[in-house]
């Protein structure tokens, strides 16, 4: 917005020019298949192998190739993938609800770590740590005359209580008033019996009366707590996110601590009283008000408001005590039960949490409440599982924004049509959120040519724009046990070269010509004229060139019907362009639709194209030859300015791979040249 001038002078008036785009990652893969633990149909952030070991088990289940799919890709430089355990189990759920009306609402949704019907119990008891504990309301005599516009008074004694630890009770920050007069001041040091204000008095205050602590106004923040007993609390008992209920009389209020800070009383225990007390913050502000005069015939109290829950299966209790539900406090229930390694629960918030004051958000005692339709639960059968569980699981990585190849190395196989369905709801998914990319297995033991063979399982997986890309044959690779090699799907691994050659080279180059690690060989092993046979149809295949040879991944084509998407780089090049112009020019939304928008928007593209450019992802000796972006009235007449719609067309020339390379050589019969100058 312009500056608006008043006064002759110099003004300032910042100007930014478009934020410059910054590329997305390209090299996140996510799997889907079968594994021996992990949740259920559930997208989880793997970060390396030790990681995936730990969440889905140390050894993969017989006759599956998820773990194997992992381990290779890993093994060939992937570094962050996300796994998707398909699985027909479901888990037992139940909430606890909060403390409203009965039966309430759900608050904390509680779910089974292992599937199956397990007739897990949950019980909510209140448990409060702290009881009425006494809100504390020290008074004092004067024990001399102070004048009007002083800033301190001296105090008395006590009986046995000298006159220095008397004042003791009282401590700086603390807001006092007096038996005698309106005035209300804060008090700024204690030195002996002296004790000082930050403000004077407005009046004379005679010896023999009484200071004590102020009464609260409405939304006081910070009291002070003496406990019973001749020491301290215990640690714990009264933390930041401790939820306490202050009371007096028929008031009663529920705030969390933010914060707590103990303090010495010289005076020592007293009357069965600690020699501490305790100065306690809270969060938001106490929606009553304190009447802290100790003649006053109610005692404000407080009492802390923890809950124990016992989980019960079978015969065994397992009990967690001293829970809070406030997130600050070191015994969150929440973290409690989600941090314990060996726990049968875990725990998440509602969302969205129900509208409450402090006091409802607490669980309400007694039993858990079923939550339907899945409450009990039902154990995983295997030789159950059917399309439709694993295109179910492939519908959980919409919500993942940040993958960019996904792999579905297990597969029912019952018949071949089975297995090319998941594989077509894969491309299906893949070209629908456009942002990602499928590789695909060929089927195990198939012929390469004829009826149910390479060939056939082709051609029911055509992406007309390129989305996907079959790879074989399988690979022999070390199993997780000691015995023979044995044979698994090579699209883990596959995964694992594409992330590799992503880091190393950019998403430009074909990722191919790669050794396949952890890859004893292939099966079957293939000639160079059956392969191209295959390479022509689209079918990407790992080689052995020599006996004792590395595999090999030598083909970078995908099973595209329109030709200008015939190789993975260039699809992946776009998708890469798409998403990080998309993402990188979403600040442009609702700006004035101008030419200083145009302009903007031409350079900040203009920008990233040209790094492109540099890195090798765009043919061109220059770069008006590699790329044009164009923002003019001709893509934006006024009409569809009117429409709020703003057009920009970029043009860009991928560099394709040298996939096949002819040198042209012959007879030469030699011969010079001399030439003058």
């Amino acid at each position: 917005m312009p500056v608006q001038v008043s006064y002759p002078g110099v003004y300032i008036d910042e100007f930014t020019p478009g934020a410059p785009i910054q590329g997305v990652g390209t090299n996140t893969a996510a799997f889907i298949g079968i594994a021996q633990d992990g949740p259920l149909n559930e997208p989880v952030k793997v970060t390396s192998w030790e990681n995936f070991l730990a969440r889905f088990g140390r050894l993969p289940v017989q006759g599956t190739y998820l773990w194997y799919a992992v381990r290779g890709y890993y093994q060939n430089g992937g570094q962050v993938c996300y796994v998707v355990r398909a699985s027909n189990g479901s888990y037992q759920r139940m909430t606890l609800n909060d403390r409203t009306a009965a039966p309430g609402r759900p608050l904390v949704a509680l779910r089974a770590r292992q599937p199956g019907a397990l007739g897990i119990a949950v019980t909510v008891a209140d448990a409060p740590l702290l009881t009425n504990v006494a809100v504390y309301r020290p008074s004092g005599t004067l024990a001399a005359q102070a004048l009007q516009n002083a800033l301190e008074v001296t105090l008395g004694a006590d009986g046995a209580i000298v006159a220095a630890n008397v004042a003791n009770r009282f401590k700086p920050g603390d807001e006092v008033s007096f038996s005698s007069g309106t005035d209300r001041r804060v008090i700024a040091s204690v030195a002996g019996a002296v004790v000082r204000f930050t403000l004077p008095l407005s009046q004379v205050i005679n010896a023999g009366q009484t200071m004590r602590l102020a009464n609260t106004p409405n939304s006081a923040r910070t009291f002070r707590l003496r406990p019973p007993g001749a020491g301290p609390l215990p640690a714990g008992q009264l933390v930041p996110g401790t939820i306490l209920r202050f009371a007096q009389g028929g008031s009663a209020d529920t705030q969390v601590v933010e914060s707590v800070m103990s303090e010495v009383l010289t005076e020592g225990a007293q009357g069965g009283l600690a020699p501490v007390t305790y100065r306690v913050t809270l969060r938001s502000g106490l929606a009553m008000q304190l009447d802290l005069d100790p003649a006053a015939a109610n005692a404000p109290t407080a009492s802390s408001n923890e809950i124990n829950l016992t989980i019960t299966l079978g015969a065994v209790n397992i009990v967690y005590d001293r829970l809070s539900m406030d997130p600050a406090h070191p015994r969150y229930v929440l973290d409690i039960l989600n941090g314990d390694p060996g726990g049968l629960l875990l725990a998440t918030q509602v969302e969205p949490p129900p509208a409450n004051n402090v006091a409802n958000s607490i669980p309400r005692a007694g039993a858990a409440a079923a939550l339907n339709p899945v409450a009990n639960g039902s154990a995983e059968d295997l030789a159950t599982l059917t399309t439709g569980h694993f295109t179910a699981a492939i519908e959980t990585l919409r919500a993942i924004d940040d993958v960019n190849f996904v792999a579905v190395p297990d597969r029912p196989s019952a018949n071949n049509q089975p297995m090319l369905t998941v594989q077509q709801a894969l491309i299906s998914h893949c070209e629908l959120m456009a942002d990602r990319f499928a590789v695909l297995d060929s089927d195990p033991g198939i012929p390469l040519f004829g009826n149910n063979s390479f060939v056939q399982q082709r051609r029911g997986l055509d992406s007309s724009r390129g989305y996907a890309a079959l790879y074989g044959p399988w690979l022999r690779v070390v199993p997780s046990n000691d015995g023979p090699p044995i044979l698994v799907p090579p699209s883990g691994h596959v995964s694992g070269i594409i992330a590799r050659s992503d880091a190393s080279r950019g998403v430009h180059k074909a990722p191919a010509n790669e050794i396949v690690n952890g890859a004893l060989g292939v099966e079957p092993r293939m000639s160079l004229v059956d392969q191209g046979q295959l390479n022509l149809l689209g079918i990407n295949i790992v080689q052995v060139f020599q006996d004792g040879g590395r595999p090999v991944l030598w083909g970078a084509r995908t099973t595209a019907t329109d030709t200008n998407w015939q190789y993975v780089n260039i699809r992946r090049l776009f998708l890469y362009l798409e998403e990080s112009i998309q993402e990188g020019i979403r600040w442009a939304v609702f700006e004035p639709n101008n030419l200083a928008l145009w302009q903007k928007l031409k350079r900040t593209l203009t920008d990233f194209l040209m790094r492109a450019w540099r890195d090798g992802a765009l043919f061109g000796a220059k770069a008006e030859d590699a790329f044009y972006v164009r923002i003019d009235e001709i893509l934006n007449p006024f009409s569809e300015q009117q429409l709020g719609r703003l057009h920009i067309e970029v043009g860009v020339r991928p560099s394709y791979p040298a996939e096949f390379i002819v040198v042209r050589i012959g007879i030469w019969d030699g011969g010079s040249e001399v030439s003058e100058t």
